[in-house]
């Protein structure tokens, strides 16, 4: 008989807190550990866990610490420490606006030229605040379109949504150096049963871009209301139509749902448009790519906050987007930004601070939305432990989720024994769980910790719910 597949969250949830005890009793230990491992045919092979402690760097769990693992998003952890230091803690993007020499304050230029600066926290009030900025400098009308030079980094054909066939999944946005509300339309779900009426309805909806609404209305699941029902983008014409299809669930009433939109430029050509035209303005024509001259003049520009806000976004919130505008970011003084020279600047930034890094190791993209990014634990938690010790990158442990408060662990861990003792990173794809960070004992020690398991199948989720029942089980008798 078929076991049912137990919440992998939950599975974790048990995980820690027996090596949280083991820390702050000193109990159980290494050999503790590898025989409930044992005992309940969990494949050690499978599974990497690290545990130090971190005033004497003393390591009480040590298991595969060389196996090189994918990450998942624990990848990000070195796309911040990279960052820090490369990158000034005070490093901004700019997005800016320029006319040619042609304008002579008639209040009509033929185009308007935006260039990209890869700021990936660009809002739609950025987007206002540089309408207004250009209106205010007496142009009311654009006549033959919009320029934009996205030459801050070089563009990939290759969507990210190849990395699972589901491009439309809001951790999928597409990085660009020119970027609007990452990228997302922000819909919400309304089902009015007396009227039976069922609206979708987005929070901001750009020009030139129409929401087709084919939903019915049956029976399902709430909570995974996502899983019957699909998107997808249809493009002709300069108009981008989002068609949705399948079964809403009656029962669900609101519902809210971020979806990604792979047409970027037109995305951001709409958002803008749109904004043009409430401003009072006029604008004809669509957009093309066209690189900045040495002629064009500066007239108006948006400036983001510091990099450490954007380093919290994409460490407490995961974001994939934030990750790798981050990452490509790093050779900001490069005239070519891609991934090949920011992994070589990456490495060299991990070997001159003395981070134990293998050859093996290699980063895609920033984000750990990948299934070629391997990584050693060994090279994690040296990464941890120089982030503990170098005052110039202790703030990466500020900028972690803490558990049962916020970010990606705030709907988790969120216990009495657990909440608000530990701050980690975590790490999440298909057949992978990861996390890495900082635990803080009961005693009130600090330990780092490292955990990577890999290449689990259902049956795997079954060995590993008896080895946390085993652990829970001896965890409930030391607390006698």
């Amino acid at each position: 008989m078929r076991l049912p597949i137990i919440n992998n969250q939950i599975l974790f949830k048990f995980l820690i807190l027996a090596i949280i005890f083991v820390a702050s009793s000193h109990v159980f230990g290494q050999y503790r550990v590898e025989a409930l491992i044992k005992k309940h045919q969990i494949p050690e092979s499978k599974l990497s866990i690290i545990l130090e402690d971190a005033e004497s760097n003393k390591r009480l769990i040590e298991i595969n610490p060389k196996k090189s693992r994918s990450p998942g998003s624990v990848t990000k952890l070195f796309t911040a420490f990279a960052a820090l230091d490369l990158l000034d803690k005070r490093f901004q993007w700019k997005t800016e606006a320029y006319i040619d020499q042609k304008f002579k304050n008639n209040k009509k230029v033929d185009h308007l030229l935006i260039m990209g600066g890869g700021d990936p926290t660009f809002s739609i009030e950025d987007l206002e605040g540089l309408v207004k900025k250009i209106r205010s400098k007496g142009i009311d009308e654009i006549s033959e379109g919009i320029y934009f030079d996205l030459s801050f980094f070089k563009q990939r054909k290759k969507s990210t949504g190849s990395f699972d066939q589901s491009p439309l999944r809001p951790y999928n946005s597409m990085h660009s150096a020119l970027i609007v509300n990452s990228n997302r339309l922000d819909l919400k779900f309304s089902f009015t049963p007396e009227q039976k009426k069922l609206d979708v309805s987005p929070l901001f909806l750009p020009s030139d871009v129409i929401i087709q609404n084919n939903l019915s209305i049956g029976a399902g699941n709430c909570s995974d209301f996502r899983s019957q029902v699909s998107f997808r983008e249809q493009y002709r014409k300069k108009l981008l139509t989002i068609v949705i299809e399948g079964v809403y669930p009656s029962k669900c009433l609101e519902k809210d749902h971020d979806l990604a939109i792979t047409k970027t430029k037109h995305y951001f050509f709409g958002a803008f448009k749109k904004l043009w035209l409430e401003s009072g303005g006029k604008i004809n024509g669509y957009f093309k790519k066209h690189n900045k001259n040495s002629k064009d003049i500066l007239i108006a520009e948006i400036v983001s906050d510091d990099l450490s806000s954007a380093i919290r976004l994409m460490l407490k919130e995961s974001d994939n987007l934030s990750a790798r505008n981050i990452f490509l970011s790093l050779g900001y003084q490069s005239n070519r930004k891609e991934y090949r020279l920011m992994r070589r600047l990456s490495y060299e930034s991990m070997k001159k601070n003395k981070i134990h890094w293998h050859y093996t190791n290699f980063i895609e993209n920033g984000s750990g939305l990948s299934r070629k990014t391997k990584i050693k634990p060994e090279s994690v938690i040296s990464l941890i432990q120089k982030i503990d010790e170098d005052d110039k990158y202790s703030e990466i442990e500020s900028m972690l989720p803490v558990s049962g408060i916020d970010g990606t662990l705030k709907n988790i861990y969120r216990s009495e024994t657990l909440r608000g003792q530990m701050r980690l990173k975590t790490g999440t794809l298909n057949g992978v769980r990861c996390l890495a960070g900082f635990i803080t004992s009961k005693s009130g020690k600090e330990y780092r910790f490292v955990f990577m398991h890999n290449n689990f199948d259902e049956y795997d989720y079954i060995q590993i719910d008896v080895l946390i029942h085993g652990i829970k089980l001896v965890l409930n008798l030391s607390l006698l």
